[in-house]
């Protein structure tokens, strides 16, 4: 699966019937910082850069910067005391937001079993390898590794029964393989292997975020990504309350810096929140395939947004490892994409 390939039959719509055949694009992981939105039907879209490419552009620097501000954060927070409040905020603002959006956050019980896997998997485990891949890696490393999220998604879809894995993947990942271990083996200052702890675990968060993916694919048949977000915030920040509950210390908080409280506004209000939204719509008005276009420039702004807050070092060699990440999944998209021509004019 890429992040713009076909995921489900049906689409949700709060106000209307399930319709057939929509696409579900995946927004690039960034430690569980965003979640699935659903492309409508739009006829007529413009091919020229409007304001809906720029919303996407700022959503996906935002995701960005990100990364190095959460690192920054772990200076003077706990990693899970972190994850705890960002996602714990963020599921309370996404809670008044569909209850005013939808009238309703209701969910059937037969689903609550799935949506307590998801939030155990898309925000408890990923967000506990995120906040330590961190703490123990750059945030260009961590920024690049994250790239191979769709490689790991197709894997985990293949597990599940959700689709079949094509030749052209198999042909695609020894790119991937050799862009993964590019980053690893040239981090700046480091012996045989790199950061390999750290790096280890941001492969494990890519994983973990490719596992939810899978997850969340039923439950897009019947709710909306928003009240989604909702469940998975709550659930996964209730999974994290007994672990960070050791870590939290209100008189540390206190004395943190201004700059610190606002990289933790930024993470929690501007990266959880106002992305999701500036996402979907750039969904609903560019489609797709155009929208996760943009997507691929994440871990690349994500390498100098490091550099810019974190004075860490650009190494060309992680650089290309990022392309090479990259790069597989878009000739896995293009072989793809004409298979399906070729059989269309057949």
């Amino acid at each position: 699966m890429d992040i713009t390939d076909r995921v489900i039959d049906f689409e949700y719509k709060p106000d209307g019937p399930f319709i057939k055949n929509k696409q579900v694009v995946m927004a690039p992981a960034t430690g569980s910082d965003t979640f699935p939105t659903t492309e409508p039907p739009i006829s007529n879209r413009q091919k020229t850069f409007q304001m809906a490419d720029l919303m996407v552009l700022c959503c996906v620097t935002m995701w960005a910067f990100n990364v190095p501000l959460v690192k920054s954060i772990l200076q003077y927070m706990q990693p899970l005391e972190t994850s705890l409040i960002r996602f714990g905020t963020a599921g309370i603002i996404f809670a008044v937001y569909v209850r005013f959006r939808e009238g309703s956050l209701k969910i059937q019980w037969k689903h609550v079993p799935l949506m307590v896997g998801a939030g155990l998997m898309g925000i408890f485990l990923n967000q506990v390898l995120f906040v330590y891949a961190l703490s123990n890696t750059t945030s260009s490393e961590v920024s690049l590794l994250m790239a191979a999220t769709p490689s790991f998604a197709t894997i985990f879809a293949w597990l599940m029964g959700q689709e079949k894995i094509r030749l052209n993947y198999w042909l695609s990942l020894p790119l991937a393989v050799a862009g993964v271990s590019l980053i690893i083996l040239t981090a700046p200052g480091a012996k045989l292997g790199g950061n390999l702890p750290g790096d280890g675990l941001a492969l494990a968060t890519a994983a973990s975020w490719a596992a939810y993916t899978a997850l969340i694919r039923p439950l897009m048949k019947h709710y909306s990504a928003s009240l989604i977000s909702v469940y998975v915030s709550l659930i996964g920040s209730a999974a994290l309350l007994p672990f960070a509950c050791s870590q939290l210390d209100f008189g540390r908080m206190g004395a943190m810096p201004t700059t610190a409280w606002l990289a933790l506004a930024y993470s929690t209000l501007g990266s959880v929140v106002i992305t999701n939204l500036l996402w979907f719509t750039g969904v609903k008005e560019l489609g797709a395939p155009r929208t996760a276009f943009y997507a691929y420039l994440q871990p690349f702004v994500g390498v100098f947004a490091a550099a810019l807050i974190l004075g860490e070092t650009i190494v060309p060699w992680q650089i290309a490892g990022g392309f090479f990440i990259i790069g597989s999944m878009i000739i896995y998209r293009v072989r793809l994409g004409r298979r399906k021509a070729k059989g269309a004019a057949s």
